[in-house]
């Protein structure tokens, strides 16, 4: 069965971007420029990662880390640690655990 193509898309890339191009499509093994753009346009996958959720895991562990030194400098010193430090802690670790396994159940669905 012989498909008519009749729209056409012009496409501008420099040389370097031409030869990744080049590269790619001798990988796939196509030979047809047009068959291997027209099968990236149509099938290729774009992956865009929300990164908020990494941000605020890395907020939380700067955090922790922070009140670790805090409680490690008062037991140096014979002070003792307060409670509420603790309870922050584990709290800032529940929320790290939690946003690490939404990352992870999404990266899964890629």
């Amino acid at each position: 069965m012989l498909i008519m193509r009749e729209q056409r898309i012009h496409l501008r890339v420099s040389q370097d971007e031409y030869d990744l191009i080049q590269q790619k499509m001798a990988q796939s093994g196509c030979v047809n420029m047009s068959a291997y753009l027209r099968k990236m346009a149509i099938d290729g996958l774009i992956v865009k990662l929300d990164m908020s959720e990494m941000k605020e895991i890395l907020r939380l562990l700067r955090y922790n880390g922070n009140n670790i030194n805090q409680i490690v400098k008062w037991l140096n010193a014979d002070e003792g640690i307060y409670v509420s430090d603790m309870s922050d802690i584990k709290d800032n670790q529940a929320e790290i655990l939690k946003l690490i396994r939404e990352i992870y159940l999404k990266l899964l669905k890629l």
